[in-house]
């Protein structure tokens, strides 16, 4: 079996530090790449948006190598037309005074996660496979703490790429 061609490229963080990435044994998962990443000698998952550069042809490597930011929450839009969110991993006061935020917010409130999830925000009991299913399909996944960002400002700063406790 051959081996996998190294993906590099030059990322952007949401501070506006550049850097250029090398992974090895990287995977395209919806929004985001993730694999072991040589600067930083772990795992790490980067959003594609935020990449400003492909190098040595890496993004031909790719199904899908442009991502477009996240959706920003618009207040009074109608129900149809919001960015939908579910939420995983918390107890249950908690997630629901985040749900009622979430739909005051300009949100659709999503009770299960299904297809066409927008954004999956994690809690402390969130579950790996749930994560990884919710960026194969296309979500964004956002930190509990970093929540509140989302709804204020529509920005989702890099340490939203949860990986368990581990972030680009």
């Amino acid at each position: 079996m051959a081996a996998q061609p190294e993906m590099r490229f030059v990322y952007r963080n949401g501070a506006g530090e550049v850097s250029e990435r090398m992974l090895l044994n990287w995977a395209e998962i919806g929004h985001y790449i993730k694999g072991h990443c040589t600067t930083k000698g772990s795992v790490l998952t980067f959003r594609k948006d935020r990449v400003s550069e492909y190098l040595n042809g890496s993004d031909a490597l790719l199904g899908t190598p442009r991502s477009s930011p996240p959706p920003r929450p618009v207040r009074g839009a109608p129900v149809d037309a919001r960015p939908r969110i579910h939420f995983t991993g918390f107890a249950s006061a908690t997630r629901d005074a985040m749900q009622s935020q979430a739909d005051a917010a300009g949100l659709q409130v999503m009770q299960t996660m299904a297809n066409g999830i927008t954004f999956l925000v994690c809690g402390p009991r969130a579950g790996a496979l749930k994560i990884e299913k919710a960026r194969a399909g296309g979500a964004f996944v956002v930190a509990q703490e970093h929540f509140t960002t989302l709804l204020e400002t529509g920005e989702l700063p890099d340490e939203t790429v949860v990986e368990l406790g581990v972030v680009a």
